[in-house]
């Protein structure tokens, strides 16, 4: 008997849905650490309110002196919007034709197709959660600025180039952070800002990444495609890109200027994370520096980070320390270790890496503040009784899983990073 629609539901909705949920939930770092947060949807934005400023109606007065003014507590808006994340699969009349007469062929074909999707995912999203790792964007052509608040740039041009259509590709040059988010075969559009932003941007597709600063791309337009040099990249293809549409990430939020959640540092100060750089000059990683963190953090929040997270070539760092000073956690260095700490405030803070991370910079997080906002966990869309659906005019049949939501923070004094830290022996 011919396979039928109703029987791939079932193989997509009980086997797969559970595990492709729990594996993405546990996969991406930060959202281990991170709680869902209880606060409900209003329309498409969650809005609270956060206090910035104390009461200041307290003193200490002569015995019969008049009593202190009479103050209140300052409240600004916090507003975070959702984001619309997608993975898409297809799987063509011929691969189920070819699956008849053996009972196991089309479910292993399935299987795999969700399994890439589900690992691309992740990876997609856990890159996500660090924001825009060239540090930021301002809303014209020309190289980042600190504080930018747009998410979905991977890469930007360092000259130009006319990308063809041939399929061995055309080198493309990359600045910082160079081709390190570009994989073979990842499409993408690029342009300047406002050409992201609007319906100019052109599209293109990576054939190889030769280099930590080249790839060869092919253009996906009818003709060529002129890369201007400070051309951002982000990810898309001819119908559409995703620049402004990730979600939130630690570089937008641990960050002393830029607006977040509609709440503009210019105007509310107290709305700053503890940024601790070296005006762009790296220096070694030290314990002194990290404690300087963890004390900057608790002076200015009352709080103590919970988690410092960053690049595996900043543990190298760390590792470096510690064999230095057995004062530190020496066993943890025998017979190799899988997690390290950091005794620098009232509890040890668990020390996790993460090879999406940026480089050159570690965060100390305290990530009680840090929330997700999720309208819609992952799972197969379905509204219409059916994950698999036939592509208009094509033998094909199509699905995807969606998650809508964002990250967000109660409060943005209690984050801190230490930025322009030497690291070494970075793959890209």
């Amino acid at each position: 008997m011919a396979q039928n629609l109703t029987n791939f539901d079932k193989v997509l909705k009980d086997y797969y849905e559970g595990p492709v949920r729990e594996h993405l939930n546990n996969k991406v770092t930060i959202l281990k650490y991170t709680e869902k947060s209880s606060r409900k949807w209003q329309g498409r934005a969650v809005v609270f309110p956060i206090t910035l400023s104390r009461n200041s109606g307290v003193g200490a007065r002569a015995a019969s002196g008049n009593l202190p003014s009479a103050g209140n507590q300052g409240y600004v808006e916090s507003r975070i919007t959702s984001k619309f994340l997608y993975g898409r699969i297809e799987v063509s009349g011929p691969v189920i034709a070819a699956s008849r007469g053996d009972k196991g062929a089309f479910v292993s074909a399935l299987k795999s197709e969700i399994a890439g999707m589900r690992r691309d995912l992740r990876v997609d999203m856990a890159r996500q959660t660090y924001g825009v790792n060239i540090g930021g964007i301002n809303d014209s052509a020309g190289p980042p600025v600190p504080g930018g608040t747009q998410t979905g740039v991977l890469a930007q041009a360092t000259a130009g180039a006319t990308v063809t259509t041939a399929a061995a590709g055309v080198n493309v040059n990359f600045d910082n952070p160079g081709t390190r988010y570009l994989k073979k075969g990842m499409r993408m559009q690029l342009g300047s800002i406002a050409e992201l932003g609007g319906t100019s941007a052109e599209a293109v597709e990576v054939v190889s990444v030769t280099s930590a600063t080249v790839a060869k791309c092919k253009s996906l337009e009818t003709g060529s495609v002129t890369v201007q040099d400070d051309d951002f990249f982000t990810r898309g293809d001819t119908s559409g890109n995703a620049f402004d549409n990730e979600i939130t990430g630690l570089e937008q939020m641990v960050q002393n200027e830029g607006t977040l959640q509609t709440i503009d540092p210019t105007t509310d100060v107290e709305w700053k994370a503890n940024v601790l750089d070296n005006s762009g000059t790296n220096r070694p990683l030290s314990l002194e520096l990290m404690q300087l963190a963890v004390d900057n953090t608790d002076e200015v929040s009352g709080e103590e980070p919970d988690l410092i997270i960053g690049h595996h070539s900043i543990r190298r760092e760390y590792i470096n320390l510690l064999t230095s000073d057995v004062r530190y956690a020496p066993e943890q260095l025998k017979g190799g270790f899988q997690k390290l700490t950091y005794s620098g405030g009232t509890n040890p803070i668990t020390f996790e890496f993460d090879r999406y991370a940026p480089y050159n910079r570690v965060y100390f997080l305290h990530t009680k503040d840090i929330k997700q906002y999720v309208l819609q966990d992952w799972k197969w869309a379905d509204r219409d009784g059916s994950v698999m659906n036939r592509v208009a005019n094509q033998d094909s049949w199509e699905a995807f899983m969606c998650w809508y939501g964002n990250l967000g923070l109660d409060r943005r004094h209690s984050q801190t990073v230490l930025k322009d830290i030497t690291v070494s022996n970075t793959l890209f």
